[in-house]
C-alpha cells in the first residue's frame, strides 16, 4: 500500500485520519502544521499528502502551491479534507492544485476510496511491483533473479544491489529518500541505518550500469530529495 502524509491542525480529526488510513492498510505518517508537512516531505516524499485548508500561520492552499512549484514534487498527489466545502472554497483549493476535495465531516470508507482512485491515476505513478520485468530506458530488471539487462548487456547484481534498484524502479519518476531506502530496501526501522550504506551501494550499481558512472544516466540524484530513475 501506499505511504500516506496526513496534515491537518486538529489533534483529534489527525489521530482520526491516521487510524483510518492505517485500518485501510497505509503507511501514515502526521504533521500538525503546513510548516511540518513541508520540512516531512523534505526528508521523506510520501506517495500522498492528505491536507487540511484551514490552519494557522501556514494553511493548506499554501502549502499545496510550495509542493506544486517544486519540480520534483509537482506530481505528487493532493487530496484536501477540510470543513470548507463552498462552491467557491472547492474551486480555490483544485485551483491550487489539489487533485481531490473531500469535506468534513465524511463517510469512512470513503477517505480510502477516493486515495485508491487516486494512486491509480496518478501521473508518473509507479510500475506494477508484481510483474516479471520492470522496464524503463535501456533498463530491464528481472524482479525475482539478480540480474539486469542494459542495452541488452546482462549485468549480475548481488541481492541487496538488485532490492536497491527494484525500489527505485518501481517509483520511477518520484526521488526517494536515503532514509526510504534504508527503510526499504534494508528493512530498518525509520531513523535507523546509516546514509552512507545507501551511497555506498548506490555507487557500486552505477559501477555496474552506467556507461559513465560519474555522469549517470539512469540514477540521478535530486539534491535534498535522494535518488531517482526517470522514465
Amino acid at each position: 500500500m501506499a505511504n500516506i502524509l496526513a496534515v491537518d491542525d486538529e489533534t483529534q480529526v489527525l489521530r482520526s485520519i491516521g487510524r483510518i488510513l492505517e485500518d485501510a492498510g497505509h503507511t501514515v505518517s502526521l504533521a500538525a502544521s503546513g510548516e511540518q508537512a513541508l520540512e516531512h516531505i523534505k526528508q521523506q516524499r510520501p506517495d500522498l499528502v492528505v491536507l487540511d485548508i484551514v490552519m494557522p500561520e501556514m494553511d493548506g492552499v499554501e502549502v499545496c502551491k510550495r509542493i506544486r512549484a517544486d519540480p520534483f514534487l509537482a506530481k505528487l498527489p493532493i487530496i484536501f479534507l477540510t470543513a470548507k466545502g463552498r462552491p467557491n472554497d472547492i474551486a480555490h483549493g483544485l485551483d491550487a492544485g489539489g487533485d481531490d476535495y473531500l469535506t468534513k465531516p465524511f463517510e469512512i470508507l470513503e477517505l480510502p476510496a477516493r486515495i485508491r482512485a487516486l494512486l491509480r491515476r496518478a501521473p508518473g505513478g509507479t510500475l506494477d511491483p508484481e510483474a516479471e520485468y520492470l522496464e524503463i530506458q535501456n533498463l530491464r530488471l528481472h524482479s525475482s533473479r539478480f540480474e539486469v539487462w542494459v542495452a541488452e548487456q546482462l549485468v549480475q547484481l548481488t541481492p541487496i544491489e538488485h532490492r536497491l534498484l527494484h525500489c527505485l524502479m518501481i517509483h520511477a519518476g518520484q526521488p526517494v529518500a536515503t532514509d526510504q531506502l534504508l527503510m526499504n530496501v534494508w528493512e530498518y526501522p525509520a531513523g535507523v541505518g546509516d546514509p552512507k550504506l545507501v551511497q555506498v551501494h548506490i555507487a557500486n550499481l552505477r559501477a555496474k550500469i552506467e556507461p559513465e558512472p560519474g555522469s549517470p544516466r539512469y540514477i540521478r540524484n535530486v539534491r535534498g530529495h535522494g535518488y531517482v530513475v526517470d522514465f
